[in-house]
């Protein structure tokens, strides 16, 4: 299932409103929503431009909105390039406790450097 409504409801934009930006009928845009038919590939690219996400991620296909691309992980050890994709796959409540978790161990580490 795709997840064209969600990502529209989330810029708060309408059918009709989508269906002008992407020089289309709002018939068709509704089609997409309910799955009658798929969009076409122009279509996902426009999309994924408009959204700011992945046409995977439209597709349903994967959780990851953004997948790195090579100039954010210039610089990234592998370890850290695979914690990040790992969080991107997890819920929004795993992603904050695992976070939590992090700062933790960070302020952990620091009080045994300073002694304390």
């Amino acid at each position: 299932m795709n997840r064209i409504k969600e990502l529209r409801q989330e810029k708060g934009i309408l059918q009709s409103d989508l269906a002008k930006l992407l020089k289309m009928g709002q018939a068709t845009i509704s089609n997409w929503e309910t799955g009658r038919h798929e969009p076409d590939q122009e279509a996902l690219l426009e999309m994924s431009k408009l959204f700011d996400v992945s046409i995977d991620y439209i597709l349903g296909n994967t959780d990851i909105k953004n997948p790195l691309t090579s100039e954010d992980m210039n610089g990234l050890t592998e370890k850290q390039i695979k914690i990040l994709e790992m969080m991107g796959e997890l819920p929004e409540q795993d992603q904050d406790d695992l976070i939590q978790q992090a700062e933790y161990r960070i302020w952990l580490k620091h009080q045994k450097e300073s002694g304390q």
